[in-house]
């Protein structure tokens, strides 16, 4: 029924100094947070991250290489005819 604000603010700021130590963790790590650790590990993964998160098109090497030797041959086909 009775709540002492001091005690409760006082355990804020010490949950709040040990959050800043890295002592405790506010919440348990999930998927998200194990896979934020990966994509920041490198900076390719997080520059990747980075751009499909603003929404940019990412298309690999190998997926642009296939478009182009399909549109060559779509060409090769069209010179025949």
């Amino acid at each position: 029924m009775f709540a002492d604000e001091r005690k409760d603010r006082l355990k804020a700021i010490e949950d709040r100094a040990k959050a800043e130590l890295g002592l405790c963790r506010a919440k348990p790590g999930g998927r998200e947070e194990i896979r934020g650790m990966f994509l920041r590990s490198t900076r390719y993964a997080r520059r990747r991250h980075e751009r499909r998160q603003a929404g940019g098109f990412v298309m690999s090497y190998g997926a642009i290489l296939v478009l182009l030797i399909l549109l060559v041959a779509l060409w090769k086909l069209l010179l025949v005819l």
